[in-house]
């Protein structure tokens, strides 16, 4: 009997001990897998900031390759550019159109949009929730404009600028 009673003891000392120590390792695995639900979170919020803002250049540096003179406007103090093209002969009655950008403010988020502020070309996403913090497109030589566009991830709180050059094609009047 004596060593029953010692073989309980023995037991309730055991549980007492290894049942925090499993709950702490618990604990860790679970804080474990958060952290890593959480850099996958906002590894996916920063390759969504870089693909909408790469984008959005691409179409940019689309109209600037085409255009034969680009102009600089601002439109609720934001920035904004008319990329003025040739038309082709069979196309319209002017020999010319142009398309515009601009950084818009729609609810809390500013967008780069086209032609009209029903077309965002950034912010649709609500992964990354991102936010146009500078666009600009500056004439570097003669017919050569460099287009630059950062965003900025509302999750991450990361930025992300993209600036390509372009030649546009020469003007003919």
């Amino acid at each position: 009997m004596k060593g029953s009673r010692n073989t309980s003891g023995f037991i309730l000392l055991d549980m007492l001990v290894s049942l925090p120590i499993l709950v702490f390792l618990l604990a860790a695995m679970g804080a474990m897998a958060v952290m890593a639900f959480r850099a996958a979170f906002f590894m996916m919020a920063d390759s969504e900031l870089q693909q909408e803002v790469q984008m959005a250049v691409r179409q940019v540096a689309e109209d600037a390759r085409t255009s034969y003179a680009i102009r600089g406007f601002t439109k609720d103090e934001k920035p904004g550019y008319t990329f003025y093209q040739y038309r082709s002969p069979d196309e319209a009655s002017s020999s010319t159109f142009r398309t515009q950008y601009w950084v818009h403010k729609v609810g809390s988020v500013d967008k780069l949009v086209w032609k009209d502020e029903m077309r965002p070309l950034t912010g649709n996403h609500s992964l990354a929730g991102v936010d146009i913090t500078a666009f600009s497109c500056s004439e570097v030589a003669p017919r050569l404009h460099e287009i630059r566009l950062t965003g900025r991830s509302r999750v991450t709180r990361h930025s992300y600028t993209l600036a390509v050059c372009v030649y546009g094609p020469e003007r003919m009047d």
